[in-house]
């Protein structure tokens, strides 16, 4: 018997009545959105990254680690990016300030972006992790010491953006000051409103400029310094590089992540103790990879040659954004079970391939450390509002509640 196999080749500018990609960050219910996209297009659905800018969204668990693991087809370097060197996308704009091509470790390929990402590996490779934890558990008590004196919160703003920003301003040698403006710097490159997005990125890189001048006078024991001091001997641009992805990426992905396990346990009866529920920490963490992963959608690829995905042809040029939240609702399907939601799909947020997430181990800390540390402290906390009204805040990649407000019915004294 033959089987055909048809291939649906309609381009991307030929396509209207397009979803934004905002949808599937910012939705009540983004299952709806990928099950609408799907059921319309397939497993490779086209998306709009900003109005006018379209883009291939990855929907299929087998499309997506395939777009993640062939470099050699799909590249994250954006001078491969047809609407970009047509100039459909301007540099300046909201999405061109963000995708616009520049040397760092998240936007080259190959062999430059092999040695940036050595740098990288080796300073996590010597992380002490006890002394890690330590700074977590330091910075989390300065914050929920705070928090329980007011006996009021919203534990997204005063918590979970506030430790992992602390603590990586503690890993690379960041003064508080510091810390507080590459946070704002961070919000503004992804909420790529504009031309904010560019300017932020600017502010960010001359924020860290200073900081590996700093360190090249002076060296300290800590992961700057650690990087400068790679054998490879890096130029200051190299650990420019280095730097600002972790920082940038690392800290909004890690609030990201830490928040929506709170979520979990404030409105999800499995994980609140007060209801029978006896998951810990890290359980409600690896529940959250799956079910609300940190990247939503990871940056785009871009295609160098024409090649065909989930029978859609996907032509050179085009950008093609992993969803990694839709490829684990694929995988899903039906079920709700939550170990299934936990288990083996939640190694989809860490990417795969060449550009799979360098700081796994020290991430996975910081985030245990922190929800388990408000679990611990935070006895008797009630939500203030109902679960139904909380709303997302998101970018084009992540997906954070606007707020978990919060009430302690009892006070836990102090560590």
């Amino acid at each position: 018997m033959t089987v055909t196999t048809t291939t649906q080749s309609e381009r991307l500018i030929d396509l209207d009545d397009l979803t934004p990609l905002i949808e599937t960050t910012t939705s009540a219910d983004p299952a709806a959105v990928y099950e609408r996209l799907r059921a319309r297009w397939g497993n490779v659905a086209p998306v709009l990254l900003e109005p006018g800018v379209p883009a291939w969204l990855v929907l299929g668990h087998r499309e997506l680690v395939t777009v993640l693991r062939n470099e050699s087809l799909f590249a994250r370097d954006s001078r491969n990016w047809g609407l970009l060197a047509d100039g459909t996308v301007r540099p300046d704009s909201g999405v061109g300030g963000i995708l616009a091509p520049r040397d760092g470790i998240y936007y080259v390929d190959g062999v430059r972006h092999r040695h940036l990402r050595r740098l990288i590996d080796d300073a996590f490779e010597g992380i002490d992790e006890h002394r890690l934890a330590t700074i977590v558990e330091q910075w989390c008590g300065v914050a929920l010491d705070r928090l329980l004196a007011e006996g009021e919160a919203d534990l997204v703003n005063d918590y979970a953006r506030a430790v992992p920003l602390l603590v990586m301003s503690t890993m690379f040698g960041l003064d508080a000051e510091q810390s507080r403006a590459m946070l704002g710097h961070a919000q503004r490159v992804f909420q790529a409103k504009g031309a904010a997005g560019g300017a932020a990125l600017n502010a960010q890189r001359a924020l860290i400029a200073d900081l590996i001048a700093s360190r090249r006078a002076e060296p300290s024991d800590d992961l700057t310094s650690a990087i400068l001091r790679h054998p490879s001997a890096p130029t200051d641009l190299d650990a420019q590089s280095a730097v600002s992805a972790t920082l940038i990426l690392g800290s909004e992905f890690e609030v990201a992540w830490i928040t929506q396990a709170l979520r979990l346990r404030l409105t999800d009866p499995r994980f609140d103790g007060r209801a029978g529920g006896r998951l810990s920490a890290s359980d409600t963490l690896a529940a959250a990879l799956g079910s609300t992963p940190p990247a939503t959608n990871t940056g785009p690829r871009f295609v160098l040659a024409d090649t065909t995905l989930g029978g859609r042809k996907i032509w050179a040029g085009d950008a093609v954004v992993p969803g990694i939240l839709g490829a684990s609702a694929e995988s899903r399907g039906s079920s709700d079970d939550i170990w299934l939601e936990s288990g083996h799909l939640s190694y989809l947020t860490w990417g795969a391939g060449p550009h799979a997430c360098p700081a796994r181990r020290p991430a996975t800390v910081i985030a245990q450390v922190a929800v388990g540390e408000a679990l611990r402290r935070l006895g008797g906390v009630t939500l203030t509002v109902p679960p139904e009204t909380l709303r997302a805040t998101g970018t084009l990649w992540s997906s954070v509640p606007r707020e978990l407000p919060v009430r302690f019915e009892a006070q836990h004294p102090a560590r």
